[in-house]
């Protein structure tokens, strides 16, 4: 029982700090954020950090790497096994299927952690240099890139769209239409019907990513 109590601990605490951590490197990107400020932000000491994380590129990581173990369960939870099934890159109506379903549940995870969209504008912004040197790299890429050679192979994509567009596309379309959408709506002045609910706005993105990769013969 003690034994099992003091891992129930650790594991407890190591997640308070890692949301210390990822609220300030969301606030004020990797380079200005410090240690000290975590540490205070969490309530626990640095020496404790340090030990669990060695250093601040440790705990940076830890925060990469949850949030990407986070986006893998809510998608397999989705999903289900339609990214495994070689049905869906040869069936255009499943695969126009996966493809909606992968735009509007990364929408819906953005919104519902706004840090994590935060943290990846700021590594944009700095160029990706410190996601360049973090030990643990998302396999997002590789997935999706794979489908997307299947799904040529069978037709299913565009006869001028190369594979790697479709994980570019699926990746990275979604953040700048989250992060629009709020400034968009307020910009229009009033009057002119132009203003779209934020479901519309996320099925528009749907549109175009479908129409935009698939073989037009088969939509």
């Amino acid at each position: 029982m003690q034994r099992k109590r003091k891992t129930y601990d650790a594991a407890r605490t190591k997640e308070m700090i890692l949301d210390a951590a990822e609220e300030m490197f969301a606030e004020h990107g990797y380079s200005a954020t410090r240690v000290d400020a975590i540490a205070s932000l969490s309530g626990y000491n640095k020496s404790l950090i340090y030990q669990y994380f060695q250093d601040k590129l440790g705990l940076y990581t830890g925060v990469i790497k949850r949030a990407d173990q986070l986006g893998n369960t809510v998608f397999e939870g989705l999903l289900g096994s339609s990214l495994a099934d070689s049905a869906t890159t040869s069936d255009p109506s499943k695969f126009r299927q996966m493809l909606g379903a992968v735009i509007r549940n990364s929408f819906q995870f953005l919104l519902d952690h706004p840090r994590y969209l935060k943290i990846y504008l700021w590594e944009a912004a700095e160029e990706w240099r410190v996601w360049k040197s973090i030990a643990y790299s998302p396999d997002d890429i590789i997935l999706f890139h794979r489908l997307a050679e299947s799904a040529k192979e069978n037709g299913l994509l565009r006869k001028d769209i190369e594979p790697i567009m479709v994980p570019i596309v699926l990746m990275n379309l979604v953040i700048p239409f989250v992060q629009s959408y709020r400034r968009l709506n307020e910009m229009m002045p009033d009057g002119i019907q132009s203003k779209i609910s934020l479901e519309q706005y996320k099925e528009q993105l749907v549109l175009i990513v479908v129409y935009g990769l698939m073989e037009p013969s088969l939509l």
